[in-house]
């Protein structure tokens, strides 16, 4: 007789748990999913992590073929190594195309993602405070990349292995035929 009572209060302690832990996730917003190539990328406005300057998705890309959405970690060892993967991209294509990071880890200071760009990128990189702009595009690595038209339009999603192809491709005037890849890397740490 004891052992069932006590098999009972053990169940309803972890049932009271887990409807906690339901109401917790339902609190918080979902991410939305990542826009596929062939839909519109969402619009946003962010800061400069160095001057402090507004930029927009819509602003960003006047003039050039297309805007390299780019979400980008000081700390991530994934992006280390793809930072000069990226420069010589960014040497290739930076005519035609406008390549921003995006920052919406919420662990990284504003010093150290300051610091970071300015020594290894030769682009705008936006700070995303409350990862507004990675749930928009529901963005989850670092490196993971977005490539836009002007019409706003996603040409590709995915991670920096393919997008040498994918911008080879759109700046020719082509389709791109690899749009959607698989990236890797380090999540976004967003807080919970």
């Amino acid at each position: 007789m004891l052992q069932s009572r006590r098999l009972s209060h053990f169940q309803s302690m972890h049932l009271g748990a887990a409807i906690g832990l339901a109401l917790l996730l339902a609190a918080r917003p979902a991410a939305a999913a990542a826009p596929q190539p062939g839909q519109k990328a969402p619009v946003f406005s962010l800061k400069t992590i160095d001057k402090g300057d507004a930029r927009t998705l819509d602003t960003l890309g006047k003039g050039k073929l297309a805007t390299a959405v780019v979400f980008l970690s000081c700390k991530c060892p994934w992006v280390v190594k793809a930072r000069g993967p990226l420069a010589d991209l960014v040497k290739q294509y930076g005519g035609k195309v406008q390549f921003v990071g995006v920052n919406s880890n919420q662990n990284e200071s504003a010093d150290d993602i300051k610091a970071d760009a300015a020594q290894n990128f030769a682009f705008p990189m936006l700070r995303d405070e409350g990862s507004k702009v990675a749930d928009l595009y529901g963005a989850e690595r670092t490196p993971e990349i977005f490539l836009v038209d002007p019409a706003g339009i996603v040409r590709y999603h995915g991670g920096l292995d393919d997008l040498g192809a994918a911008l080879g491709e759109l700046t020719a005037g082509k389709p791109v035929t690899k749009a959607a890849t698989k990236s890797l890397g380090c999540s976004i740490k967003r807080k919970s």
